[in-house]
């Protein structure tokens, strides 16, 4: 039992949290919310947009099946899509598994 405890202790933590920005983003703490609960018990810093080569897929009434690509480090890329101020937009957003171009993806912005 004392294990358990050493183990569950260590995921927590009871030191101070570590903090690191991205620059447009924000800072991210491996404290609460974001760590160190019984949801998130890994107190593990995100990665940054760059390493997990964050992109927005963009689907339109003008591109219904073929997503435009959107890079956050390139607003030249919104700006030559089809996307418009005026239209209601819609988010989806995946898990951490997988990439955003799947086919349910698709399916479900139709």
């Amino acid at each position: 039992m004392p294990i358990f405890w050493t183990i569950l202790l260590f995921l927590l933590g009871a030191a101070k949290g570590k903090e690191i920005c991205y620059e447009d983003l924000r800072c991210f703490s491996d404290t609460e919310p974001w760590a160190g609960t019984a949801i998130r018990p890994l107190k593990v810093l995100p990665w940054s947009p760059e390493k997990i080569s964050t992109r927005f897929l963009l689907y339109t009434n003008e591109n219904p099946n073929n997503f435009q690509t959107l890079l956050l480090s390139d607003p030249s890329t919104t700006e030559a899509s089809n996307f418009q101020t005026n239209r209601k937009t819609r988010f989806i957003i995946h898990g951490f598994i997988d990439k955003g171009d799947e086919s349910w993806v698709t399916d479900i912005s139709i």
